[in-house]
């Protein structure tokens, strides 16, 4: 099972079986290199597949199986176009049948409560899975310190997120996806040793937006107690859209792949209907997206589909729904230079003409007259002729600008609004970074740093950036650390922990200004 651990020697008396709502679910059995001992399941239906007349809808929750269902290899991934760097790799089948979770649990035992960590993927809700998140990594680092870890994958792309802005299809299939993954893991966990009442919501990027998101949906009450966002939050530009740019983006998008409108419509929802039985009538290989290769999240701060304000799951507009929830203890940050990896990655190249657009975007997010943003970005950054005209000092000054407007004004604006409401956070910046970490990457960037996913390579071992070079002698020492800090925030709502020999880790006051 790699060098990192090794499965127990095979025998049926060593697979753990546990009863859950829909009935036996059958697992294995791991240990790390150090002796511990893991019950691992991958695969388990928290949903009927929504395929066919349910392609579209709520998710339904699961029916009942008759006998035991083996949970021994990762499930079907949603449909999503591969990363660049993963299509050499081996990965589970795509399929619209994709609802699935899988729990990562210490060797059942029947006197305990573990708390749990209910993670969410990224990837802009168009890409990526929960497979990059392996069993021997999640045990060594995560279980090891006696947590649950549950993973899950959702609709992503248009299968999720298609919207046409109306009753037609309000869209928000991914979202409710994980809802009912989160009703499934709160009704069942407990067969597994976890508390249900000790639940940690969290994910990173696109991951972390919908985590915040349902924090404060009224649907998610008492599902979840604290959460942790990594590299995006509901503040975040990009983490909603309004039901009139996704209508729009999926008529462009309807047009592309064939659809052909008719020149009148009696009204819009003959229309929305038209557009809704398109999308519902194409195959399943026309479906798959990728943020590659499209930078609109660069020039509009907009990602090409994400949730909207339905008045369902999100019954309300985000000031509103934030004012109303409950306080819930909160750890959020993200890379140094969040934009960096983007850079490596080639959609973003710090031009002179993509400067000018991310001030464009600036200006219009904030309301401010341009004069103004050019003035502050002098001021913040230093910007100047003599700088621009440095190529490297350039894109340093753009990596920083993009950076802020991506993800950094939106973790500020989380933590300030956790000061005004009196409510426990914790922040941070990661700044650790190695050339061991960022692989072949590292010569296409104009200077290295933590970067957006950096805390996945230590939290998770796990490299969104490039295949991993190994670990060096710091790089352990800061994996075992991020890995203590977060794992304790799970069990006791502060990264400190009651007996932890860490330095201290601050909670954001009401008397912090940065």
């Amino acid at each position: 099972m790699g060098t990192c651990f090794s499965s127990l020697k095979s025998g049926k008396d060593e697979n753990s079986v546990v009863r859950v709502q829909q009935g036996l679910l059958e697992g294995f059995r791991v240990k790390t290199l150090k002796g511990y001992l893991c019950d691992v399941f991958h695969g388990i239906p928290y949903a009927e597949p929504p395929v066919g007349s349910l392609r579209f809808q709520k998710p339904q929750p699961a029916k009942p199986w008759d006998g035991i269902k083996k949970c021994n290899k990762y499930p079907n991934r949603s449909i999503h176009k591969e990363m660049p760097w993963d299509k050499a790799l081996p990965r589970a089948n795509q399929s619209e049948d994709c609802l699935y979770l899988n729990v990562f649990a210490p060797k059942i035992r029947e006197d305990k409560k573990y708390p749990v960590l209910f993670y969410i993927h990224g990837g802009g809700y168009v890409m990526d899975s929960a497979e990059r998140y392996t069993a021997k990594n999640i045990c060594r680092l995560l279980v090891s310190r006696e947590i649950i870890v549950v993973t899950c994958h959702y609709r992503l792309g248009f299968l999720g997120f298609l919207s046409t802005g109306d009753d037609v299809c309000p869209g928000n299939f991914g979202l409710f996806d994980m809802l009912e993954a989160m009703k499934w893991v709160h009704s069942n966990i407990s067969s597994f040793g976890g508390d249900p009442e000790n639940i940690t919501l969290s994910g990173q990027s696109a991951g972390a937006a919908a985590s915040d998101l349902l924090s404060f949906s009224p649907l998610a009450k008492g599902l979840f107690k604290r959460k942790i966002v990594m590299g995006g939050n509901s503040y975040c530009h990009w983490a909603t859209t309004s039901k009139q740019e996704i209508r729009e983006y999926c008529k462009k998008w309807a047009k592309r792949l064939g659809w052909k409108p008719k020149e009148n419509y009696a009204s819009k929802r003959e229309e929305s209907e038209d557009i809704f039985n398109f999308f519902n009538g194409l195959p399943t290989s026309k479906l798959g997206m990728t943020m590659f290769f499209s930078n609109t999240i660069f020039k509009e701060c907009q990602l090409p589909l994400a949730p909207v304000v339905d008045g369902d799951i999100l019954p309300h507009n985000l000031k509103i729904l934030r004012e109303t929830q409950e306080h819930v203890p909160s750890l959020v940050g993200g890379g140094e230079y969040e934009a960096l990896l983007f850079c490596a990655i080639g959609l973003l190249r710090g031009s002179e003409k993509e400067i000018n657009s991310a001030i464009d975007v600036l200006s219009k997010k904030s309301g401010l007259a341009r004069s103004k943003i050019e003035a502050m970005t002098e001021k913040v950054y230093g910007d100047s002729p003599a700088l621009r005209a440095n190529s490297k000092a350039r894109k340093m000054f753009y990596v920083q600008l993009i950076s802020d407007v991506f993800a950094n004004y939106g973790n500020y604006r989380f933590m300030r609004d956790c000061q005004r409401r009196g409510t426990e956070c914790y922040g941070y910046s990661f700044d650790h970074q190695s050339k061991q970490m960022w692989g072949w990457l590292q010569h296409v960037v104009p200077f290295t740093g933590g970067t957006h996913t950096s805390e996945l390579s230590y939290l998770f071992d796990c490299n969104y950036m490039s295949a991993p070079l190994g670990m060096n002698k710091t790089d352990k020492v800061v994996s075992e650390m991020t890995a203590d800090y977060f794992t304790n925030f799970v069990k006791f709502g502060t990264p400190n922990g009651p007996d932890s020999q860490l330095p201290k880790w601050e909670r954001i006051s009401s008397d912090d200004e940065k």
